[in-house]
């Protein structure tokens, strides 16, 4: 009884330890950018296993590989992703991108690939800043060191210690440097799309999100790139949409720190500049305040009645002098 206990116990260790790297690697929240709404891990994933670009292009747009949950017209359902390749020399450029409207398009994410040597190649997949955040990379795990094995990511990775991954082995990129190579423009556009593709209803971030996770455990971020000949390759060729950006802007914008339902807080006044002051009210000081100083006035003289005139004429007559007597007319 104690030896089956103990063997169990050696079952579920590797599934246990497959579990938390998993979770430690799988986001615990989205960063409100579209990109959350598609996974780079997973379509690095699906170009792995892919012939050639063309079935790529079919696996994103299946909504059982969880990979694209995009809207980015806002119409309530999943865009469809095209794949476009451009190479020279030893570099590839595999770009992803969605037909937002009939006039624009938007590129999600681009594959670098780039051939190091006779049989070895290097691969990143980078997300478009209009989608994600600058410095979006992720590349693959090395799957070949006998510490990690097919249970996850190796034990040096694991600390930081991040092994080049040679890709020469994945069919899909024996097909990019074989002999059948054709270059991929995707045939489909806005509104003209393949028939056995139907979209489905686009799904919230905590809905979807988890659905995905399972790619988490072969791939990781990185904030350099490795293949600087497809960088510079893709360089010229992006294509952003003016519709995309306006969305940006106005989330970015909702996002503001200070912003209650889209409100804009006023602006502070940046250092060096001045201020135009408001009125205030002012108020007396208390009379007899020995710390005021009453604020000279210029009182309007009033001319006098008749009767007032005629009084003061009366009583200056009436007035006695300093000598006593009375003065003379």
């Amino acid at each position: 009884m104690k030896q089956m206990k103990h063997m169990r116990t050696i079952v579920l260790l590797p599934a246990l330890l497959a579990a938390t790297i998993l979770n430690a690697q799988a986001p615990t929240d989205g960063t409100g950018l579209p990109g959350d709404h598609f996974s780079l891990e997973g379509a690095l994933d699906l170009f792995k296993k892919a012939a050639n670009l063309e079935a790529f292009e079919k696996a994103l747009n299946a909504e059982d590989n969880h990979v694209n949950n995009l809207d980015l017209n806002g119409d309530g359902k999943v865009d469809y992703v095209r794949v476009e390749s451009r190479t020279e020399g030893k570099a590839f450029a595999i770009v992803l991108q969605v037909p937002v409207n009939k006039g624009e398009v938007q590129d999600i994410a681009v594959i670098e690939l780039e051939k190091t040597g006779e049989t070895s190649a290097l691969v990143q997949i980078r997300g478009d800043e209009e989608l994600y955040a600058a410095n979006t990379i992720v590349e693959p795990y090395s799957e070949g060191d006998a510490k990690g094995g097919k249970a996850g990511p190796a034990a040096a990775e694991d600390f930081g210690m991040w092994v080049t991954v040679n890709v020469w082995a994945w069919p899909s990129v024996q097909w990019c440097y074989g002999p059948s190579f054709v270059a991929w423009y995707s045939p489909w556009y806005w509104d003209f799309y393949p028939g056995w593709w139907s979209p489905w209803h686009h799904a919230y971030w905590h809905q979807w999100h988890h659905h995905h996770a399972h790619y988490y455990g072969w791939y990781h971020h990185v904030d350099f790139h490795r293949n600087m000949h497809a960088y510079n390759l893709y360089g010229n060729h992006r294509k952003v949409s003016a519709t995309v950006q306006r969305n940006n802007a106005a989330r970015r914008q909702q996002a503001r720190p200070g912003n209650t339902n889209g409100r804009q807080t006023p602006e502070r006044v940046q250092p060096g500049t001045k201020e135009r002051a408001l009125p205030t009210e002012r108020t007396a000081p208390p009379a007899g305040d020995p710390g005021k100083v009453e604020p000279r006035t210029n009182p309007t003289k009033t001319k006098p009645t008749r009767r007032q005139a005629r009084d003061t004429r009366k009583a200056t007559r009436t007035a006695p002098s300093p000598g006593g007597k009375r003065p003379s007319r």
